[in-house]
């Protein structure tokens, strides 16, 4: 995973539509082994909307910061690891009825998904 994307690769990715900053998430966190949401000291970052909660995930730590501002001033970008995504977020977040807004962009536009899809989408990439 590069260290730092440069501002030409953060509006390449932004401008890309909800679905194809979808594919781009689960092929980069599969190359780069994590996953990168928003956490303060009072937990992790969740959008709510309509009484239903999303918790926002990126494919890198810059994109996360990009979401850090208003209501999320107090958060900085937060690794986790691939292996615990897989084993112990996504199965826990599928009990829970809990969805991931995926990559989503500065206004907030992103692919939201159920726990169980995002698995298996990325179990599919790795070959599983």
């Amino acid at each position: 995973m590069p260290d730092q994307l440069t501002p030409q690769q953060l509006d390449a990715i932004n401008a890309l539509s909800a679905e194809a900053r979808y594919d781009e998430f689960v092929s980069q966190v599969v190359e780069w082994k994590a996953v990168w949401s928003l956490s303060s000291e009072q937990g992790w970052a969740v959008i709510s909307d309509d009484g239903d909660e999303y918790l926002p995930v990126w494919q890198h730590a810059d994109l996360a910061a990009l979401w850090a501002t208003g209501g999320y001033s107090d958060c900085q970008p937060k690794q986790i690891p691939l292996s615990d995504w897989l084993t112990k977020w996504l199965p826990g977040m599928d009990e829970d009825g809990m969805y991931i807004s995926v990559c989503p962009d500065i206004e907030g536009e992103g692919v939201v998904v159920s726990a169980a899809e995002l698995l298996e989408d990325i179990n599919n990439s790795q070959g599983k």
